[in-house]
């Protein structure tokens, strides 16, 4: 016997691509002087390596970032064959991460490297194939999280084993105040790197990310790297008013029903009526994505509005509160925006206490629900 699945059985995640390419044209546009990088780590925020990265190809950028080799190998499946002789280069945020250089040579792959503690696995790759591998190197100008602090900076200058080992492509740092490029910290973080890579082998640079690529032409340097941005989270005013969400998510309701004053919705009472009302059951939870914190906190859209979540986030149910709807308004099968146009996703977060990526990666969970669609698509979902 064959299983018939229903055709509205859980969430949908749709991923608008015109939105993804408007705001890979508004990126490379305030950046022209720099090459753009796309930051695809967990499947690319959750919306599928295979839906994005093809794209953006087609649409000219060479240069993809990743934190796995599993990640890389992941994104070089996805394009040409002869993507390296078109310019493809995939950087792997992680480092080595233990493995041997050969595992990231035979793909094309460039290691981020994390620490002094993997230049030896450089001289061993040296020795054994006569030749330097290419790498980026990160420095950690005050994150205290990966790379080559101040005191291995002798490490790393000219007269270093190092360069005789590798061919140093690219120097690599991240912002601790990632969010806020102006704050004080953070313009540290900019003149420590700037004086650092006028003390080593002259390379590309790379500083800026989703947020400090809209702080101005003193953070471009030669490469910029986006995640965030391409995917329309916003981070600053100036970002909001640039892109355009490119994932929207909806879910589909299970069950309308009139309870009484007093009445128990979720898991140990977590909500408790306080007169009749009438609740709507949504087929979306934690399992899904949905955070675990939206405990009578935020709420999705129906027929437009905002409806109000109650009672706790089960692993693939929520609560909603459609006292305020006409009677029969509301009924099962209809859609839920979670996120999307009409609410936007950092929106969403916020309620939840969590930044917005937190809730855009998690939507890696919705692998088999997530398909891509155009804008008319997209506003139809939302």
């Amino acid at each position: 016997m064959s299983l018939q699945l229903a055709a509205h059985d859980g969430p949908r995640l749709c991923i608008d691509l015109g939105a993804l390419k408007h705001n890979w044209q508004a990126v490379s546009s305030i950046c022209p002087g720099s090459r753009v990088g796309a930051v695809v780590k967990n499947d690319a925020y959750g919306l599928g390596v295979p839906n994005v990265v093809p794209p953006l190809w087609q649409w000219g950028c060479r240069n993809f970032w990743v934190a796995t080799v599993d990640e890389a190998l992941a994104v070089r499946a996805c394009l040409p064959v002869d993507a390296s002789a078109a310019g493809l280069r995939i950087l792997v945020l992680n480092g080595l991460a233990g493995l041997a250089a050969e595992d990231f040579t035979a793909h094309g792959l460039t290691p981020v490297l994390a620490g002094p503690h993997e230049l030896a696995a450089l001289a061993g790759y040296a020795a054994r194939h006569g030749q330097r591998m290419p790498v980026a190197l990160h420095l950690d100008t005050g994150l205290t999280r990966l790379g080559f602090g101040a005191a291995e900076l002798a490490q790393l200058q000219s007269g270093s084993r190092l360069w005789d080992d590798a061919q140093v492509q690219l120097w690599v740092t991240h912002l601790g105040r990632f969010h806020d490029p102006e704050a004080p910290q953070c313009q540290r973080q900019h003149e420590r790197f700037v004086q650092w890579t006028a003390q080593l082998p002259r390379a590309e640079r790379s500083i800026a990310t989703s947020s400090s690529v809209f702080a101005g032409p003193g953070w471009h340097f030669e490469q910029v790297r986006v995640g965030s941005a391409l995917f329309g989270v916003p981070i600053g005013t100036q970002a909001a008013e640039l892109l355009q969400p490119v994932a929207s998510l909806r879910a589909p309701v299970l069950r309308v029903a009139d309870v009484s004053e007093g009445t128990e919705v979720g898991y140990a009472g977590s909500y408790v009526t306080g007169g009749s009302r009438r609740i709507a059951t949504v087929a979306m939870g934690y399992g899904h994505g949905l955070p675990f914190g939206l405990v009578n906190r935020g709420h999705l859209i129906l027929a437009g509005r905002p409806a109000p979540i109650v009672g706790g986030v089960a692993m693939g149910m929520v609560g909603l509160d459609v006292s305020g709807y006409a009677p029969g308004e509301i009924q099962p099968g209809m859609w839920a925006e979670v996120y999307g146009r009409q609410q936007p996703l950092q929106t969403l977060a916020a309620a939840a206490g969590v930044a917005a990526n937190v809730v855009l990666a998690l939507s890696a969970r919705l692998a088999p629900h997530r398909r891509q669609c155009g804008a008319a698509e997209a506003m139809e979902a939302a």
